[in-house]
């Protein structure tokens, strides 16, 4: 997750489809991403819970970030899938603050 996270903030969309699993390519919005990283200031990430079993993960994340001098938080439950002892996004479930 954070190295997904670094990403977004150097604009880095070539990791962010590389770590993504491919059976959930087709479902990211790879522009509205890439729309994202370029106008956000990214400023933290906050870990809430992260849980692993086997080859499935989550975690619950908070990542503070800026819009033209405008604070936001995205608040999400993102799960992952280990293959190959390398971890993929699978999908991501924003969560009410």
């Amino acid at each position: 997750m954070r190295s997904r996270y670094s990403a977004f903030a150097k604009n880095q969309m070539q990791y962010l489809r590389d770590t993504t699993d491919p059976q959930s390519l087709d479902k990211i919005d790879e522009d509205a991403n890439q729309e994202w990283a370029d106008r956000a200031e990214f400023k933290q990430l906050e870990i809430i819970k992260a849980e692993e079993n086997g080859t499935k993960g989550t975690v619950e994340f908070k990542a503070h970030y800026a819009v033209d001098g405008e604070d936001f938080v995205h608040h999400e439950v993102s799960t992952f899938r280990k293959q190959a002892g390398e971890w993929f996004f699978k999908s991501g479930k924003i969560k009410k603050s």
